[in-house]
Formats: structure tokens, C-alpha cells, sequence
């Protein structure tokens, strides 16, 4: 099957062909024409397989560009994947008449509302930003047909549960609402459930084993005290060029890149707490290859698209299988190759590994020649 099968009007048609893309992802197949019906829907599928051209392609073919005013809202956890949706609203869209913003903490407010007043079609936003224009009357959801929670799971989290609530109880009730995510949890999905319609459909892709098929897979037996000594060496010994290092929270992740620095390992730290600027340029040398060493927290790895990432190394011991699986998948994206190294350092995390390779049923192997 092709796009041309979607009926799709055809500057959009023109726009996606553009794009490069010749054939719809499983997950565009599936959803598109469910969202196309005004359906409800939740949709789960692994990172690098098309989650964000799959909600925008109905999107910009269902706007009336009659009226200015705000048809879609798309809610995103950061900065970077704001950005990012933006940018592939604004391709497919491209000849169309369609107006797309994204509105963040990090640029001028000031200038969003300028933006706001000339009128935009569809708005991509962060929550504390769309907060703050909707307290102040800069922004009006009274016209969104559609509001669209990308990386659902993060977005209905602890830190973003209120938020979410806030922003739906001020959109109209008669609205469709579609949730797209790397990882669905029983929990979160029933938190979902709150927000959708009763014939909401649920459309997962994202299955565990195909996940994971293409990534070779290992654990470390390691010394808490000597991680990050392990960690250069490890970097060294397998000559990485491109590596994402996941640590949970932003200190673990500043001490960790600054431990590889004095061993001479061209390493930076990325987190939701640095400039937008400084982020972008930090982003930039690591896609360069410039710093071939990126250490990260796990909210800010959902809003990077970022290719060809030859390694994974779990410096902290994930929480979930769900977390495993979405920080792994950040390498072998587009069918390629890729390496994923996990650090156990106490008899739980031992336990949870053998937990995980029965449950993801795919080999996880022990590096022993890293053991300390």
C-alpha cells in the first residue's frame, strides 16, 4: 500500500512524496485512516518508526484554511521535540496555506503571541508554555478539533498529570484526542482512558521482541565506585564515536560527563535544565561527531532526533522494562545494527536483568572482560 491510497488531497500528497517517504510505517497504516474517521485512538510504536507523520498527515488534511484560528493542539514533553514536530508539520504542509507554531519556555514570549495574532492553523506545545499564554488569555482553544499527546506516557506522568488536565478541561469537550507513545504501561493507559472517548481504539506496533531484534545486547558487573572508570574504558576499548549515555537525573548526568572529560574522553551532559541555545549546539556536536560521548537524562532523550547512534550505555539501571526498551531503541533505528550496554552494580539489578531477558525473551549477554 501507498499514501495515494488515503485519498489524501494533493498538494499533501505532493508534500509527503517530497519528504522521501514511499510507503506508510505500520503505525501510519493503522492510524491514519482511524484518525481520518474522527476516531479516538492510542498509539503505541518504537521510536524511528513514524509515530509523528502518522497523527500529522490527517491533521493538515482535515484544517480549514478558511479560518485562522487554532484547529489542533499537539502537547510534547520538551523543547527539542517541539521543535521537531513543528518542523514536520511545517514540511508536510509545505504550499498548503497552513500555519504551524510551536510555543516553548526558552524563546520569547512575546514573540509567540505576535505569532498567536497573526493567526496559526495548528500549535505544538510544551505544557508550562501553553499554560502561561492560556493564564494570560494569549492563547484560544475554543476552535481545536483535535488535541494530540505526543510521548503520551511522559505527558500523563507524575510531573505532567495536572498539567494535562488543566490544558484538556480548557479545550472544547466535542474534540477527538489521539495519544502516541513509545511505551504504553496498564497504568498510564488507564489514565489515558479518562481523556478519550468509550470507542477509542487502541493501535500497538511496538512489540517487545521486534523492539530489540537488531540490537546486540550486554550487562557489566560493576563497582559502584568505579562506573564512570568503567564507562571510559569501555568507550575506549569498542571505539564509540556516537554514544548516548542515560543516567537519571541531571546531576548523575553532569558528574558523568565531567569524570569522562578528565580522562580525556570528549564527553558533554544534556538536560531539560540548560539553555535552549546551549542545548541546540550541544545536540549539533554530538551529530557532527564532534563530542562523541552525549550523557542524557531520560525525558530529554524522547525529544531528540538524533541518527546513526552506534551505542547505548545504561549507566543507571532503568526502572522499567518499558524505560529499557525505549533508551535501547535509540540505536538500530531504520533497520541498522546497534549495541546496548547495561551496568548492574547490587544484587537487585542482577535480578531485574534476569527478569528482563525472560521477559523480552532476546539475549542479553555479560561483557566479562569490563567486570569489576
Amino acid at each position: 500500500m501507498n499514501f495515494n491510497e488515503f485519498e489524501l488531497n494533493d498538494r499533501l500528497a505532493v508534500a509527503i512524496e517530497l519528504k522521501g517517504y514511499s510507503k506508510p510505517s505500520l503505525i501510519q497504516l493503522k492510524s491514519i485512516p482511524l484518525i481520518l474517521e474522527g476516531k479516538d485512538l492510542i498509539g503505541q510504536a518504537r521510536t524511528g518508526t513514524g509515530k509523528t507523520a502518522a497523527f500529522s498527515i490527517p491533521l493538515i488534511e482535515r484544517i480549514n484554511t478558511a479560518s485562522n484560528r487554532i484547529q489542533a493542539l499537539v502537547v510534547v514533553p520538551t523543547r527539542e521535540l517541539a521543535v521537531q514536530v513543528q518542523n514536520e508539520i511545517r514540511a508536510l504542509s509545505k504550499g498548503q496555506g497552513i500555519h504551524c507554531l510551536a510555543v516553548f519556555g526558552g524563546q520569547s514570549i512575546a514573540f509567540q503571541v505576535n505569532e498567536l495574532r497573526r493567526g496559526q492553523h495548528l500549535v505544538v506545545a510544551t505544557p508550562g508554555r501553553l499554560m502561561d499564554l492560556m493564564r494570560r488569555n494569549n492563547i484560544n482553544l475554543s476552535s481545536v478539533k483535535t488535541v494530540v499527546l505526543d510521548e503520551a506516557d511522559k505527558m500523563l506522568d507524575m510531573g505532567f498529570r495536572d498539567d494535562i488536565d488543566f490544558i484538556l478541561s480548557n479545550c472544547p469537550r466535542e474534540r477527538q484526542t489521539l495519544l502516541f507513545s513509545a511505551t504504553m504501561p496498564d497504568e498510564i493507559k488507564r489514565l489515558a482512558s479518562r481523556h478519550l472517548s468509550l470507542g477509542h481504539v487502541f493501535v500497538n506496533v511496538s512489540e517487545d521482541r521486534l523492539a530489540v531484534e537488531k540490537i546486540n545486547q550486554f550487562f557489566v558487573s560493576v563497582d559502584p565506585k568505579k562506573k564512570v572508570s568503567t564507562l571510559a574504558r569501555i568507550v575506549r576499548k569498542r571505539h564509540m564515536t556516537k554514544c548516548l549515555v542515560f543516567c537519571r537525573t541531571r546531576r548523575t548526568a553532569e558528574w558523568v560527563a565531567r569524570e569522562l572529560s578528565k580522562r580525556n574522553v570528549r564527553a558533554r551532559s544534556i538536560h531539560g535544565g540548560l539553555r535552549q541555545n546551549l542545548r541546540q549546539s550541544i545536540l549539533k556536536n554530538f551529530s557532527t561527531g564532534r563530542i562523541p560521548v552525549l550523557v542524557s537524562t531520560d525525558l530529554l532523550s524522547r525529544g531528540m532526533d538524533l541518527s546513526d547512534i552506534s551505542h547505548i550505555i545504561n549507566f543507571d539501571f532503568p526502572k522499567e522494562r518499558e524505560t529499557y526498551i525505549h533508551r535501547i531503541g535509540r540505536t538500530a533505528r531504520f533497520g541498522k545494527q546497534g549495541e546496548a550496554i547495561t551496568f548492574c552494580s547490587n544484587v537487585r539489578e542482577f535480578e531485574e536483568m534476569e527478569r528482563l531477558k525472560s521477559l523480552i525473551q532476546s539475549p542479553i549477554k555479560e561483557l566479562k572482560e569490563f567486570a569489576s
